[in-house]
């Protein structure tokens, strides 16, 4: 979004601070805005359309939050004071409030009509934008990644950079997991034993490719191939991520080390696969 005059130049001498009150009634205000727009159209009501010549109309696509709203939240956060989001949102919790807002990414659309398909991509941005300036005024700031749709602890530019990563070099099936680990541990509400679990699936996507990583890996830096390897797979196996063995380092700050340990076989990932494409593309000609 555009930058104005007073933030442009640096000079908000004190951040605004919300508390969750305010964070929910601003969360309304931007509900509203998006409803009002018809973006949660589908997911509420699903898209219709009149049938020519007759006062009758038929639906296009069903409603996303099937079987009903109602339904959808009570059972995705196991609580029946969600829905409606006007009557309740006031009083919700931080992690109702957060897992509603996922939620509704997830849902937000708005249906071409001319081209008769319903695009997600630009409401989702959007949606986005509007809610990361209010977070970021939350209880030290929070922030909803605009790829994946998962709230978190505002990242540094690094790792936003990494986790809007596109995956255009990754093969599906391996974006499809490498996307699934950062949502299990990114999440606003993740447990250290969910993000142990998504490190782990970094450590098999690795896994499947080990001895083609060592050999490009060896090639690339001409380093003995071995080294890369005891370095990607120590990690794992030797600081009780994959095994619970009495050998296994388990007295260290995990809350900061898995942190590095994430970000390193993330970035380990997607450089292997950008590599792999670029021998491909020397190879071919």
């Amino acid at each position: 979004m555009k930058q104005y005059y007073i933030e442009r130049n640096g000079l908000i001498e004190s951040s605004v601070r919300l508390s969750l009150d305010e964070i929910n009634n601003y969360f309304i205000d931007i509900y509203r805005y998006f409803d009002t727009k018809g973006y949660f159209e589908c997911a509420l009501k699903g898209i219709w359309k009149p049938i020519p010549f007759s006062d009758d109309v038929e639906q296009i696509l069903p409603i996303s939050l099937a079987p009903s709203p109602t339904v959808f939240f009570t059972t995705h956060i196991q609580n029946k004071c969600v829905w409606p989001i006007y009557e309740y949102a006031q009083y919700y919790s931080e992690k109702v409030l957060f897992t509603v807002i996922e939620i509704l990414f997830d849902h937000i659309a708005v249906y071409d009509y001319k081209k008769s398909q319903l695009n997600k991509s630009g409401p989702q941005t959007e949606f986005a934008q509007h809610i990361n300036n209010i977070l970021k005024m939350y209880n030290g700031g929070y922030y909803l990644e605009p790829t994946n749709g998962f709230i978190m602890k505002t990242p540094n530019e690094a790792l936003k950079q990494q986790l809007s990563y596109k995956g255009q070099e990754v093969p599906d099936e391996v974006f499809e997991k490498l996307t699934t680990a950062s949502s299990m541990y990114y999440r606003f509400d993740s447990t250290m034993e969910a993000k142990k679990k998504a490190i782990n699936i970094l450590a098999d996507i690795l896994e499947s490719e080990r001895e083609p990583l060592k050999n490009l890996l060896n090639t690339e830096y001409g380093m003995p191939k071995n080294e890369h390897d005891k370095l990607i797979f120590g990690i794992v196996n030797s600081f009780s991520i994959r095994h619970n063995r009495a050998d296994q380092k388990n007295k260290y700050s995990k809350e900061i080390w898995y942190d590095w340990m994430m970000q390193y076989y993330t970035s380990v990932i997607i450089t292997y696969y950008k590599l792999k494409i670029q021998e491909e593309a020397e190879i071919s000609f």
